[in-house]
């Protein structure tokens, strides 16, 4: 037990750990994370106040205030996921705040995105603390003499964390993952068979952060009818109450924010489903989340999952029991067909026993909710996130399977009827080689990614570049204001602005350490405003630009740094190939 329980929160550990170097190795955001990001931002400095004094304000104050998520965006989404986290943030902060002790926005931004790493890290441990309370699960592994000696829900665990996809984004603030840490839950409830909650948090997660929720809802819904969890009457009654109530609590503070009476999710619903705008974004064919994105979701685990379906493993030992031994044979002829070989549930003796309905009663549903959103010809991996935890749970109870049928109790030996498998053995090392290459390919994802905001990587390193001019005007006596360092007027372009540009590091960027004096401005014209600043002669008001043309007004600008974008694994060069992407340009005359 005790070792079971040091596997157990190593697991946890293992989990953490990954998400926390994913959380640390990119710190930027993109274009698909704004919102919620500049959201976060706007209500940590500002609150909901400028919201109450719009109309009481300027122009100029409001532009001031950067209420940068009422401008841009064709359909709106919540404040729900960023009021929590800038909440959770000041009260984190408070100390500071109470102290006026200036605290870094680039740290402000990180730990609100730790906030909803948490988050998402507590839903997984309450998934894997629920599996390995199912009658038989934890029981069974008490009676393996695995060296490993590992629960299926520290298998879980540790199959998540050896994947790319979910520690990478657990703590990025997309709606996808806001619905995830309700999903995650809904699940330990779904597995605990407590319908009622778990229909409860979907409903509320549908509402509020992500529509397309929907779907699953009602894949899942079709499993609990035909399994007699749950009625009709009471299936509406839930459906009905919850979605009110949700509404109830979230439209009035999404209404004041956006300056008009909105559900962000029933535009959603309505512009992508009812208009059928997702289209304009791209399509793909049907097969793509089958064939494309879960094979890149799962890698090599996704191998395991059909061993929690079907009793493959279990079968195959069984025939390899009964060719090695033939008195096992005999043995079997005067028991009951459905005792097991070893003497634990996971060993069937009769080959007709293929399908093990303990699991496939939940990896099935799964399966229907990514048959249904295949219907939808606009396809993204993240749109199949609440997909991931069941088709985890699924490979996790596979490797279970195999590491019990590879090491059983040793109360049942070779006189009891039980000779070692190779077969299961070999099949468990070929289960952990599946976990150690998914590992390594998920490694090489993180080490791509980090060059993959080259916005956010251009604009610290203009802020470096600022420091170490204004420290060497510093350095001579000079008068930074005299030496027309300030004010010091950046235009970041599109690309810039979708490759990590945010609200929090512009902020950074402007409380400069060494000239405290300099005074920052940003213009997204062309993104933030739906304007463009004209022709060349338009940029002479700038004294940087972060574009990804570096022609632009030559005989004003001259390039001074160049930053790398756009990266992709080379196998041939073995090594990662990136791109000229972003280009910081400044202005001749500045100093």
């Amino acid at each position: 037990m005790a070792a079971r329980r040091i596997g157990f929160w190593l697991s946890i550990t293992f989990l953490f750990v990954s998400c926390l170097y994913d959380l640390i190795s990119c710190p930027h955001s993109k274009v698909e994370e704004s919102f919620q990001l500049q959201a976060t931002h706007d209500l940590y400095y500002h609150g909901i106040s400028p919201a109450l004094q719009r109309h009481t304000l300027s122009g100029w104050e409001m532009k001031m205030i950067q209420l940068f998520h009422m401008t841009i965006y064709i359909v709106p989404r919540t404040f729900a996921g960023p009021i929590i986290l800038s909440f959770l943030s000041r009260f984190i902060l408070l100390p500071c705040i109470l102290l006026n002790i200036e605290v870094d926005p680039n740290f402000v931004q990180f730990l609100a995105r730790f906030c909803l790493m948490l988050f998402n890290v507590f839903g997984w441990v309450r998934l894997a603390l629920v599996v390995d309370r199912i009658p038989g699960i934890l029981s069974s592994s008490s009676t393996s003499s695995s060296p490993f000696n590992i629960t299926t829900g520290s298998w879980l665990l540790l199959i998540t964390a050896s994947q790319f996809h979910i520690p990478f984004y657990s703590s990025r603030m997309l709606p996808n993952t806001f619905a995830l840490s309700i999903v995650l839950q809904s699940y330990a409830y779904w597995i605990q068979n407590r319908i009622k909650p778990a229909a409860t948090l979907l409903v509320i997660g549908t509402v509020i952060f992500r529509c397309d929720l929907l779907l699953l809802l009602g894949s899942m819904g079709m499993s609990w009818l035909f399994h007699r969890q749950i009625s009709i009457p009471t299936a509406l009654k839930i459906g009905i109450l919850t979605g009110i109530v949700s509404l109830i609590l979230t439209v009035p503070i999404d209404s004041l924010l956006w300056q008009r009476i909105v559900w962000p999710e029933g535009e959603v619903l309505y512009f992508n489903t009812v208009l059928g705008k997702s289209k304009e974004y791209g399509l793909s064919p049907w097969h793509w989340y089958f064939t494309t994105a879960l094979p890149k979701a799962m890698l090599f685990t996704l191998l395991l999952v059909p061993l929690s379906i079907f009793r493959i493993a279990e079968v195959l030992v069984a025939m390899e029991q009964r060719w090695r031994d033939p008195k096992i044979n005999e043995d079997n002829h005067n028991n009951d067909n459905n005792r097991a070989v070893n003497g634990s549930n996971w060993l069937p003796v009769s080959t007709s026993m293929l399908v093990d309905t303990q699991w496939s009663r939940f990896i099935l549903p799964i399966f229907g909710f990514v048959g249904l959103y295949s219907f939808l010809g606009h396809k993204e991996m993240r749109f199949i996130f609440p997909a991931l935890p069941i088709l985890n749970l699924g490979a996790a109870v596979g490797l279970s399977k195999l590491a019990r049928l590879a090491f059983p109790s040793p109360l049942y030996n070779k006189d009891k009827g039980y000779v070692v498998s190779f077969i299961a053995r070999f099949g468990f090392g070929c289960g952990l080689l599946c976990l150690i290459l998914t590992l390594c390919g998920s490694l090489a994802f993180v080490a791509v990614s980090k060059s993959n905001y080259s916005g956010g990587d251009a604009l610290r390193e203009l802020s470096l570049h600022v420091q170490n001019v204004a420290s060497s005007a510093s350095s001579n006596d000079d008068d930074v204001s005299k030496n027309n360092l300030s004010p010091i007027y950046v235009h970041v372009d599109v690309a810039a602005a979708m490759s990590g540009v945010s609200l929090f590091g512009q902020r950074a960027a402007a409380q400069t350490v060494t000239s405290p004096s300099i005074e920052w401005k940003f213009s997204k014209d062309g993104y933030e405003e739906g304007m463009s600043v004209g022709q060349d002669d338009g940029y002479e008001q700038f004294t940087h630009l972060l574009s990804e043309d570096p022609n632009i007004s030559p005989s004003i600008f001259n390039v001074i740094h160049t930053q790398q974008g756009k990266p992709r694994l080379s196998l041939r060069e073995r090594k990662i190939v990136t791109e000229d992407t972003i280009f910081i340009l400044e202005r001749r005359n500045w100093t």
